[in-house]
């Protein structure tokens, strides 16, 4: 696999420079084509639900009042592409290059963000997207991305490291969702300078061990080390201090291990990891 096309939902909020930052930079590492999403929302989808007793004076100024907010988020949304661009300095383009070289475009779409951009997602090979637990509509996008779109997610941290790639952790459990994340990110693995496979506990029985992820990766001309970590009561805290000993700029995920509403209600290390990592998290489900 490799990775030529790149998606990057944008709404027109703080979260967009750190997305657009992270998107450019995969995509000269990659010499990818970005596309850069901004959905229009219908204005009866950002209104609350009306009752019977709401005048239609009362409904028209609340359908003005969500068009006008479109219009501003979509005003911001541009002008954060065109910034981006300008200091990336990657050229524009809607139809391939005859030669391999990273390029980019800008698309408005129309609909249920959360809908538009899962459904736009499956056609590209990564997605890079923020996460802010405080924005309802950018949770539902990320939920939308992570569970439906069967790609892999670049997840953009509140400061987005100057070189992204280089040194690359993996968090490895040998379950399903690691094995998946682990493929998914192979073009980034053989990019990188450094790669540390990162184990915290014992391996459940039946599953593949770190050194032999290690092992394997051989056949792939990747070299990587091994760091096994006995202790697991805090597994998250484990794998970012791991990280931080290694020097990595992202790391690399398998989402959701456990039932997703568990982790959602009593914790888990997906959730965690998506709070409190400093890192871009390179995870799929």
């Amino acid at each position: 696999m490799a990775v030529r096309t790149i998606l990057a939902p944008v709404a027109g909020s703080d979260m967009d420079r750190r997305v657009l930052s992270l998107a450019f930079s995969a995509a000269r590492r990659f010499d990818a084509h970005l596309e850069v999403l901004f959905v229009a929302p219908e204005p009866q989808d950002v209104i609350p639900i009306v009752g019977e007793g709401m005048s239609g004076l009362i409904i028209e100024e609340m359908m003005g009042a969500a068009e006008k907010e479109t219009k501003k988020r979509l005003a911001n949304a541009e002008s954060a592409y065109l910034i981006a661009r300008k200091a990336a300095g990657i050229a524009e383009a809607d139809a391939p290059q005859t030669t391999l070289q990273p390029t980019c475009a800008w698309r408005r779409d129309d609909g249920r963000e959360d809908e538009t951009v899962a459904r736009r997602g499956r056609l590209f090979d990564l997605v890079v997207i923020g996460r802010d637990p405080r924005e309802a509509a950018a949770s539902l996008t990320f939920d939308a991305c992570l569970m439906e779109t069967g790609r892999p997610l670049l997840v953009a941290p509140e400061i987005v490291p100057a070189d992204v790639g280089a040194k690359v952790m993996i968090a490895w459990n040998g379950g399903v969702e690691s094995a998946r994340a682990v493929t998914s990110s192979m073009p980034l693995l053989r990019q990188a300078s450094e790669i540390t496979i990162v184990s915290v506990g014992e391996v459940p029985h039946g599953r593949a061990t770190a050194q032999a992820l290690a092992d394997q990766f051989v056949w792939h001309g990747v070299k990587a080390n091994v760091d096994l970590r006995p202790d697991q009561s805090n597994v998250a805290a484990a794998l970012m201090d791991a990280a931080e000993k290694c020097g990595a700029d992202s790391v690399v995920l398998g989402a959701y291990s456990h039932s997703r509403f568990k982790e959602m209600i009593l914790g888990g290390v997906t959730q965690d990891m998506l709070a409190k990592c400093a890192l871009p998290l390179w995870i799929m489900h």
